[in-house]
């Protein structure tokens, strides 16, 4: 049976287009190289919030920033994993399902499973005032 070869990336191929230049959004080697891959501005801020995670825990956490589609928080000792499924409230009736992308440390980000919704005027109060509470 033959080897199947792969093709370079970086190798002249039959079309006469070589790639040989790295793509800075995967190589970004500074924090603010990796804010510029976000879809918007995030806000900063200094707010509790309430977070639940997919087994029903529930527990205090503070927002450092938001943007439309994902938050940063910080926690105190409540270990998130990164993949995992919760919930994030500035009041009752405001909670937002999410998933955690990342995590380092005690802070924690977190992209909505969809944009805040318009009705939803706590958070975009948050967005545009800087609200801290």
């Amino acid at each position: 049976m033959a080897e199947r070869q792969c093709a370079s990336l970086l190798a002249p191929q039959k079309t006469g287009i070589a790639v040989n230049a790295q793509i800075g959004r995967l190589y970004a080697s500074n924090q603010d190289a990796l804010d510029d891959r976000r879809r918007e501005r995030r806000h900063a801020t200094h707010f509790e919030a309430t977070l639940e995670t997919s087994q029903g825990r529930r527990f205090d956490v503070l927002l450092a920033d938001i943007s439309l589609h994902g938050c940063c928080v910080q926690t105190e000792g409540e270990a998130l994993r990164q993949g995992g499924f919760v919930s994030i409230g500035l009041c009752e009736n405001s909670m937002l399902p999410a998933i955690v992308r990342w995590v380092r440390g005690q802070a924690a980000g977190m992209e909505f499973l969809r944009a805040v919704p318009p009705d939803q005027r706590e958070w975009h109060d948050l967005m545009n005032f800087g609200l801290d509470g």
